[in-house]
């Protein structure tokens, strides 16, 4: 078999293929090498499997792993390809019946005469799963590891069956080592199962027991390549010249394809413009350390969804938001909430995430609005009052309700380079800035455009909010963006002592 030299698309593709997570992700703009990187690290696990020697000393190393889509036409046109460019159709034997699969020979190692001393007996399966069950089109699978391309477009309960289907491999149970389920897709629309799973993290914690039967790894690791835009962007060297800055002109009428395809980033599978576009979930979205030393804001928005924000502005006046309080259900919808258990909600926040803070250090900020309380539905008669007496903690107005000026806060954060982050926890605030936070559509019924663009009133306005009232707290936020020189306080001494004496 003649040897084949692939070239690595980039450090992140290198950390997916040598992920050991049992649930390995790799998400990433159009031709950006995620399908190959999946295909090699299906070889790869193969190749670790134990094995025994025959009656020459020759390692036998056995191995069977999978792939599977959504149809064998994509199979064709899509995934094929690529894995043919790592083995050629006529290496081996190719079997074109559905599933299609594909046998060789592997030489991982030779003696100082050309000899093999060390072969895997390799076989991989292509399966769709078409109009059938995603049971029925996993039944009676038993591979070392399997490969779901183009995750996002596959069912949700793929990923629970496939989990009985990896770490069987038709070989000694003794002899499977790292069994793994690798996915590969385009960033997935915020509505999508797999954004949930692998930007959400919704994944319960892995106990040790369970840590234990898959041998002390990871249960699940998500690697996100670069945007196609950026210098660092992955695969280009194979690609032409210009290929993502052309696609990104010619579908310039689809931000929402440009964002997801080409920028790598979440967007809602339907929206008007995002009130943040600047957000880039890559720069902006990291673990956020509370910095004892800086007074905690909780920025507040009220009513029957009631949502809390926790931020802190640094020294050098960079904004960190590091944890969100909303009530969600269980179909991911906000749920109605009134002011006494807000103030709970917000409350047992604080609690858990910020303990033995002085109440000193903590200042509670809330919408002006909420004064008035005249959008409440419940017989609570003040919502502040009310709100206050589930907190524990008094409630001050937000230096402003102007959004023109709370967007411009969020808006200047995003700009400068690592003034802004929020912490991965804040799950729902994230979606609101990927786009969940967005303008209602500037179209109109007669074709015509809207002379000014109006916030949508969605789930993510209230968390959305909360973090705006708790970005105009500062001395000099508001006089910095409306373009007013600071003033300089007065220094009184007030003491006896003559300073001119």
């Amino acid at each position: 078999m003649k040897t084949r030299v692939l070239n690595s698309p980039g450090p992140i593709s290198d950390a997916f293929l040598l992920s050991r997570a049992f649930i390995a992700a790799c998400i990433g703009p159009v031709g950006s090498g995620k399908t190959m990187t999946g295909l090699r690290k299906l070889v790869e696990i193969a190749k670790k499997q134990g094995g025994e020697r025959d009656k020459r000393g020759v390692l036998w190393r056995k191995a069977r792993v999978g792939v599977i889509r959504e149809s064998y036409p994509n199979l064709e046109k899509n995934t094929l390809p690529s894995w043919f460019d790592i083995f050629p159709e006529e290496y081996g034997k190719f079997t074109w019946k559905a599933p299609y699969t594909h046998r060789l020979t592997l030489i991982l190692d030779e003696d100082e005469a050309g000899n093999p001393i060390d072969c895997c007996d390799f076989e991989i399966e292509f399966r769709a799963i078409g109009d059938k069950s995603v049971e029925e089109a996993t039944r009676g699978w038993q591979v070392v590891a399997v490969l779901v391309d183009e995750t996002d477009l596959q069912p949700a309960d793929l990923l629970a069956f496939l989990t009985g289907r990896v770490g069987r491999g038709g070989i000694d149970a003794g002899r499977i080592v790292d069994p793994q389920i690798v996915l590969v897709s385009n960033m997935p629309y915020m509505e999508n199962w797999f954004y949930k799973l692998a930007i959400d993290k919704d994944l319960d914690e892995i106990d040790d027991d369970l840590k234990e039967l898959i041998g002390g790894r990871e249960l699940l690791e998500v690697f996100i390549q670069p945007s196609g835009l950026d210098p660092k962007a992955e695969n280009l060297h194979n690609l032409r010249p210009g290929y993502y800055a052309l696609q990104a002109a010619v579908n310039k009428h689809r931000p929402g394809y440009v964002a997801r395809m080409i920028e790598n980033k979440p967007v809602p599978m339907q929206h008007g413009q995002p009130v943040n576009p600047q957000f880039d979930f890559q720069e902006h979205v990291r673990p956020i350390e509370w910095d004892r030393s800086r007074p905690l804001i909780v920025g507040v928005d009220q009513g029957l969804n009631a949502a809390a924000v926790a931020s802190q502005r640094l020294k050098m006046g960079e904004f960190r938001t590091l944890r969100e309080a909303v009530m969600m259900q269980e179909n991911g919808l906000l749920a109605k909430i009134g002011p006494t258990n807000a103030g709970r909600m917000v409350r047992a926040m604080i609690a858990e995430n910020f303990p033995e803070l002085h109440p000193e250090m903590l200042r509670i900020v809330a919408d002006p609005a909420a004064w008035s309380a005249a959008d409440r539905a419940d017989t609570e008669m003040d919502w502040v009052r009310a709100f206050e007496a589930g907190l524990g903690h008094k409630v001050r107005k937000a230096k402003t309700n102007v959004a023109s000026l709370r967007n411009e806060a969020i808006w200047r954060a995003m700009d400068l380079r690592n003034h802004y982050a929020v912490d991965p926890s804040c799950k729902h605030l994230i979606r609101g800035h990927l786009g969940g936070y967005r303008y209602q559509k500037g179209e109109m019924s007669e074709g015509e455009k809207r002379g000014h663009l109006t916030i949508a009133d969605t789930q993510f306005t209230h968390v959305c909010d909360a973090e705006q009232y708790a970005a105009v707290e500062g001395e000099h936020v508001i006089a910095d963006i409306r373009g007013k020189p600071r003033r300089k306080r007065r220094v009184t001494v007030d003491s006896d002592f003559d300073v001119f004496g």
